[in-house]
This record gives C-alpha cells, sequence and structure tokens, in this order.
C-alpha cells in the first residue's frame, strides 16, 4: 500500500492540452517546501527509434533477456558496456540488462532481436525538468512522467503524474489518450478535487494506493 492516495483527474488525447494542465499543477506547489523531483519512464522495444531519447540526461534502459538470446546479446554488446554493466546469467539462462542509454547501444540493439525494455531516467531536480524532452520524443510510445513536489501543507507521498499514450498506471483498464493523476494523502479528497477544479479537472473514476 501506498503512502499516498492517487486520483485521475482529466483524459484527452490532445496531449498539449494534458500537459498545459501538468503545467499549471507545477504552479500550484509550495515552492518553498521539500525538494522537488522529477522522473519519467517510457516502455519501448529495442528496434524503435531508440535515438530520439538520446536527450535525456542520465537515462537508461533496462530490459530482460532470454536464455536462448544471451549469448548473442553478451557478445554484441559486452564491449559497449562498462564491466560493471554487463549481463550475467540468471539460474535459468536468462539475463536483466540495465545500460546507459548511449549511441552505441542504441546501434547495435536495432542489428539484434527485437525485445521489450523500458528507458529510465535519472531523478532530476526541478530546474532540471526533463518533461519537455520527453514529451517532444515519446511519439506514440506510452510513458509517465512523475513530479514529486509537496502541497501547501502537504510533504508526505504528494505529486502528480502524467500517463502518456494509455500508460497502465492505477487504473485496470487504462483509457486511451493522456491522463494526469494527483497524488494527496488518505483522506484529502477535498484537496484533490480543489487541485482538480484549478486546472479545469475533476474527479475520474475512484480511488487508488499510489506512491
Amino acid at each position: 500500500m501506498g503512502n499516498s492516495t492517487v486520483y485521475r483527474i482529466y483524459t484527452s488525447d490532445d496531449l498539449d492540452a494534458v500537459y498545459a494542465k501538468a503545467q499549471r499543477l507545477l504552479d500550484l506547489r509550495s515552492p518553498t517546501c521539500c525538494p522537488a523531483r522529477v522522473d519519467a519512464c517510457i516502455e519501448v522495444d529495442t528496434h524503435r527509434d531508440l535515438a530520439r531519447y538520446l536527450t535525456l540526461n542520465g537515462a537508461h534502459l533496462s530490459m530482460s533477456v532470454p536464455a536462448e538470446l544471451f549469448e548473442q546479446f553478451a557478445a554484441a554488446l559486452d564491449p559497449h558496456l562498462p564491466t560493471a554493466d554487463r549481463m550475467t546469467r540468471r539460474r535459468d539462462g536468462s539475463a536483466y540488462l540495465m545500460a546507459d542509454l548511449t549511441e552505441a547501444v542504441v546501434t547495435v540493439l536495432s542489428g539484434l532481436p527485437l525485445l521489450d525494455g523500458t528507458i529510465f531516467t535519472r531523478e532530476h531536480d526541478l530546474h532540471d525538468d526533463p518533461a519537455d524532452l520527453v514529451v517532444a520524443a515519446v511519439g506514440c510510445d506510452p510513458a509517465t512522467i512523475a513530479w514529486h513536489v509537496c502541497w501547501p501543507g502537504r510533504c508526505n507521498g504528494a505529486g502528480f503524474e502524467l500517463g502518456l499514450n494509455g500508460m497502465e498506471m492505477y487504473d485496470r483498464d487504462p483509457p486511451p489518450g493522456h491522463s494526469l493523476y494527483v497524488h494527496v494523502g488518505a483522506y484529502e479528497e477535498e484537496l484533490a478535487q480543489g487541485l482538480a477544479r484549478a486546472v479545469r479537472g475533476g474527479i475520474l473514476g475512484d480511488a487508488a494506493n499510489g506512491w
């Protein structure tokens, strides 16, 4: 169970409109409380144009490599990875890869069998918010951007998230399009409603356990 309660407050196919509401939520945060942090993750496969994500400073790619592909992936990728990032086999012969997203890694992966993966950014301070870069690059990839900020009088578990392209987050059957979620305390639906009204949204569906 998370430390926050999360509410979906807006969904639209218009990314510009949803992103503008996310920027409005930033204006509603408490700027003098805890340091604000921002991170993102994007669901991809290794044959997409991953080079568009090279603008994300400090991003890394994670994925599982099945046993039957381990030798092929290790031989191709190991020359481009630091020793600490090279794949090690699990007992079943498969492996888990977490590597910095570099031009060399992107190029090698494009010539190997297709696998699903996830790109993660590091946690950024608000002044170095990667959201603009993610929104510009994401295309049709499912993604989430999370802002860990404080609301006035509320710090623990507070913040908001933007789910892109039907990203599965807190809805069992996520709606298509792009959705904005706010995180508040367990008994703070009134705060969530106030935040929703401030961006001309509203509470959509049931509350869920958040962060």
